[in-house]
């Protein structure tokens, strides 16, 4: 297994995991919410132009020379490391992937110098980061597309005015 930071020529093999993993279930969206992701907020081209802005950075898990996990997050802004996606392929669940990934993007944060890590996620998973060091500090009933969030935070290490010297 290797993890690896995305590039623009990975685009075609992640984004086709990516639409496997949503039209699997994930965080119980429905028919309408999937298709507004797939085409117009989190299409291809989208992702593309994250990657080459540097807006987000996307680490892949490769087994042989098949993408079989994912983790999406935004560049650190204001010392704040944001996970947007992640997703592992179903049969390669439960062996330890999904907390590499995340792990791979924290190493990321902490050498761009955030002090925490934020993320929103649902019921269903928020054990998962519970157990990777999260603390739950609010939830919405109907957040962001009327979707019940969990919000989550894990600090990294406290806020420094030194970090706006990387910026």
């Amino acid at each position: 297994m290797v993890i690896r930071q995305a590039t623009t020529l990975d685009i075609d093999n992640f984004y086709e995991l990516f639409v496997e993993i949503m039209n699997e279930g994930y965080a119980g969206y429905s028919e309408a919410l999937k298709t507004h992701f797939l085409t117009k907020d989190y299409t291809k081209i989208n992702y593309y132009n994250w990657i080459e802005k540097f807006f987000r950075i996307i680490y892949l898990a490769i087994e042989g020379e098949k993408i079989v996990g994912f983790i999406s997050g935004d560049y650190t802004y204001g010392g704040i490391g944001f996970v947007s996606w992640l997703g592992v392929k179903k049969e390669f669940r439960g062996k330890g992937i999904g907390k590499k990934l995340y792990l791979t993007y924290e190493d990321f944060a902490n050498k761009k110098g955030a002090h925490l890590i934020e993320l929103y996620t649902y019921p269903e998973v928020a054990d998962f980061y519970i157990r990777l060091g999260f603390n739950k500090i609010g939830e919405r009933k109907q957040g962001y597309f009327g979707q019940k969030n969990i919000i989550m935070n894990k600090k990294l290490r406290d806020w420094s005015d030194e970090y706006l010297a990387t910026r």
